[in-house]
């Protein structure tokens, strides 16, 4: 039953929500089977111990004991249900003649998703690297495979790959259904490498994904297309619907992109910059399909059925049909299924006149999700619908009752009759602003702590944004709808909604836009620990139930403000390390060096990777966040290559500067002039520096440049690696020398320019590329631990041999994932990062 309000005002609740307990069993379930290594047989023997247990305490009249145990079974069906979804892998598993190296297969399968293709913008700071300084177009899909060539003969396999075309040739040739065989290079996914790196091996892994393959132009065929499967007519329909919005509205591509993500939850073409420009403001749940999306699919259903003159039964049949075939046709993301699963209930119960309590409506959706697809438990779009709908059911009359308007003297001595008409439109278009306002308002007090957890966002300006963009949005998903609609009577009747569709999409890009520009409109922060995350949420439901409690809702609410106020003031602040810690991050083919010292200063030497990801995004800045930094005090650019300087341009977008140290004649490349017009835009200071300069950071912690030379820049000032920053750094006794990407002639200059070399711990120089050279620097060096940046397979053996017989240990970055050198009382300890939870000793100095 739906709460009722009392006669003192207040809603009197339910006595009991049992769908509720359910969800939170199910799902305690669920994670204990993902996070908790329980043998099964002590599972099964707590299922068994439930089932028996349950009837003979309800027997016996022990009730609290009777709900533990039925509590207890249904925690142990989540863990089962997720068990069976896991599987077990059989012996012809695809991923049984697969490694973490890539390796060249070819495959027979299906392909088990409709391809997507994904066009790369340029990445920043590309420097002479032209392909990295040009787009690239991309075609991704995932394949069930059932047969592979192995040790020269066909296999029968099973598994699922997700495959990469590169630079695919023409139109799509293939589609969800078809038949094909693949030539690629396949991987098992690796964990991963760094701290606060997201793991994509275990997002792979939950939905559903063994291995990943990448494929040249060509190295695919099909063999066989498509039938006419049922899961086959979804995706041609879905197919044809974005090709109406397309191709009618081709003349406007941002309005055929913006419609294609509202009504259908395809956001392919929207753009990287305007989605992230969404994302920052708080406005990106605008661009998926969601419970809105499923209420006016239902109300044009329901007016239909009312305009032909169907019955109250048929009426509710023909919206239910039509909100599942929604739900299907879009893929059925969680936000979807949670929304036709509450509107089906709400149908329902006016078909059966009953009322409907929203909150176990919301547990029946979550329970029909969670059984049908377990891993979306760990879904962020699950996560976010759910704990939205709840904010909004729970909080909304609390957040509501101040913003509504309030009848004057005069009105209230006037009575309604004595009001007159434009004073009554007014009362009730501030009631309509008053509701969105609360709407928007209690779900932004219930997901804000999630997205700063998943997106390292937080976004002042939201309930602002929302409260413009979103009545822009709805009504463009309608123009959608019936854009779609009048296009499958005849293709020219679309143009009575084309235009209004492109002045609308036109007008929300610009609201989202001027939000996302606007001054502290959003700031980027560190994600709070999972401990201050539940305890905002346990405080929200205090607030929630502060009636049962016996606590007054001034008292709750203060409780609440006091934890938000108490994680700000302690929280996310940053926990300087005890000594000194250098941490070289898995960047594969590139450099990005993080010098953090005891006092809290930060310096970062360099950020860049030769390859389409943005490690300033994905890599630097995660670590950065996972250790609490706020503000790099000095960023040091050794040189302008590509893989030196191209994940700067995020890092600026998301951390405070200090100051900037770079090599000198910097602006003789392309790439530098860049980056300095950038720090110039941002009024950030910078200088060269040389051999001989002392840098100076924090409190008293100082860098020693020890190369370039003048001479070597007045003999060869285009030479990027040769005269690219060669710092050291000492702390307690210890030092640390970073190589930067010096060469031959860098490297014997250094040997005879009479400077004591010897460190403990050595960036190896140019990545451990060869030189002739090698051997006698690493006998001037005498590293304890000699660190290698790249990617796998790129480390000559010559240097690895040469470095280890000058009494070094060598470590990559492709190999142990981030490494950390720790200085702390004159001991020196290193770790690699490669594995599951945190880091790992690789040796320990003696």
């Amino acid at each position: 039953m739906m709460a009722e309000p009392a006669l003192d005002g207040e809603p009197k609740y339910p006595p009991y929500r049992p769908l509720v307990p359910v969800v939170v069993a199910f799902a305690g379930g669920i994670l204990a089977r993902e996070y908790l290594a329980l043998p099964e047989v002590l599972v099964w023997g707590i299922v068994l111990v439930a089932i028996l247990g349950f009837p003979l305490l309800r027997w016996l009249g022990v009730e609290r004991g009777a709900w533990l145990a039925l509590g207890l079974l249904v925690a142990g069906a989540g863990w089962v249900r997720l068990d069976v979804a896991v599987g077990r892998r059989p012996a012809n598993h695809i991923a049984h003649f697969l490694s973490r190296e890539p390796t060249l297969v070819r495959v027979r399968g299906t392909v088990a998703s409709e391809p997507e293709l994904r066009v790369l913008p340029p990445m920043p700071l590309s420097g002479d690297s032209k392909w990295l300084a040009s787009e690239e177009r991309q075609r991704r899909f995932d394949l069930d495979c059932d047969a592979a060539h192995v040790n020269g003969e066909w296999r029968v396999v099973c598994g699922r790959l997700r495959v990469v075309e590169h630079a695919p040739r023409g139109e799509v040739t293939y589609r969800y259904g078809d038949r094909v065989a693949v030539v690629g290079s396949a991987r098992l996914p690796s964990p991963p490498g760094n701290p606060g790196q997201v793991d994509g091996a275990t997002l792979l892994r939950r939905r559903g994904i063994d291995a990943t393959m990448s494929v040249s132009a060509g190295g695919l065929a099909v063999e066989r297309a498509a039938g006419s499967g049922f899961l086959s007519t979804l995706h041609s329909a879905r197919e044809r619907l974005r090709g109406t919005l397309q191709t009618t509205l081709s003349s406007d591509r941002r309005a055929a992109a913006l419609q294609c993500a509202l009504v259908l939850g395809d956001r392919t073409d929207v753009g990287d910059d305007l989605e992230e420009a969404f994302a920052r403001t708080g406005t990106i749940h605008l661009l998926a399909v969601s419970g809105f999306n499923v209420g006016v699919v239902a109300w044009v259903m329901w007016v239909i059925a009312a305009a032909i003159g169907l019955g109250r039964q048929a009426s509710g049949l023909l919206v239910l049909c039509a909100v599942v075939a929604y739900a299907l046709v879009t893929g059925a993301p969680p936000s979807v299924v949670r929304a036709a699963v509450m509107s089906g209930a709400f149908v329902l119960s006016i078909l059966g006149r009953r009322q409907m309590d929203l909150v176990q409506s919301a547990a029946l959706a979550a329970i029909v999700l969670l059984v049908a697809r377990p891993f979306d438990l760990f879904n962020v779009g699950f996560q976010l619908s759910f704990v939205a709908v709840l904010g909004i059911i729970l909080l909304i009359e609390d957040v509501g009752a101040p913003l509504r308007p309030r009848k004057s003297l005069f009105e209230l001595a006037a009575g309604e009759e004595g009001v007159g008409r434009w004073r009554r439109l007014l009362r009730a278009a501030h009631w309509t602003g008053a509701r969105a306002g609360g709407v928007t308002l209690a779900a932004w007090l219930a997901v804000f702590p999630l997205t700063a957890f998943y997106f390292n966002t937080f976004s002042p300006i939201t309930l602002v944004a929302n409260l413009i963009a979103a009545p822009l949005a709805a009504a463009l998903t309608a123009l959608g709808f019936i854009h779609i609609g009048l296009a499958a009577v005849h293709p020219a009747a679309s143009l009575l909604t084309s235009y209004p569709a492109r002045g609308a999409s036109a007008l929300l890009s610009v609201v989202v836009r001027a939000a996302d520009m606007t001054p502290f409109a959003w700031e980027h922060c560190s994600a709070p620990q999972l401990g201050w995350l539940l305890g905002y949420y346990a405080l929200a439901l205090v607030f929630v139930a502060r009636r049962r409690l016996g606590l007054s809702a001034a008292r709750a609410a203060s409780l609440w403000l006091l934890g938000g106020i108490a994680y700000l003031a302690i929280g996310p602040s940053a926990t300087p390390p005890r000594g000194l810690e250098m941490t070289a991050l898995d960047v594969q083919d590139g450099n990005a060096t993080v010098l953090r010292f005891p006092d809290g200063a930060t310096v970062l030497y360099d950020c860049g990777s030769y390859g389409r990801n943005d490690v300033g995004r994905w890599v630097a800045a995660p670590a950065l966040w996972h250790w609490g930094v706020r503000t790099i005090d000095l960023l040091v650019v050794t040189h302008a290559d590509a893989d030196h300087v191209n994940g700067i341009p995020a890092l600026l977008d998301r951390f405070k500067v200090g100051k900037v140290i770079h090599r000198p004649v910097l602006e003789r490349s392309e790439a530098g002039q860049q980056l300095l017009a950038m720090l110039d835009r941002r009024r950030i200071p910078h200088r060269s520096a040389k051999a001989g300069d002392r840098i100076e950071v924090g409190r008293g912690n100082v860098l020693d440049a020890l190369w370039p030379m003048d001479w070597s820049l007045r003999l060869r000032p285009d030479d990027q690696n040769e005269n690219s920053l060669v710092l050291r750094v000492e702390h307690a006794g210890r030092r640390i020398l970073l190589g930067a990407d010096i060469q031959q002639l860098g490297a014997t200059v250094l040997l005879h320019s009479g400077l004591d070399l010897r460190a403990d711990v050595l960036l190896v120089p140019h990545h451990g590329r060869a030189m002739a050279a090698t051997p006698e620097f690493a006998r001037a060096v005498r590293p304890a631990y000699a660190i290698c940046s790249t990617r796998s397979g790129h480390l000559p053996p010559a240097t690895v041999a040469a470095y280890e017989a000058a009494g070094a240990r060598v470590l990559t970055t492709c190999r142990d994932g981030a490494i950390t050198a720790r200085i702390s009382k004159g001991a020196l300890e290193v770790s690699g990062f490669r594995a599951r939870g945190g880091p790992r000793p690789v040796t320990r100095d003696p």
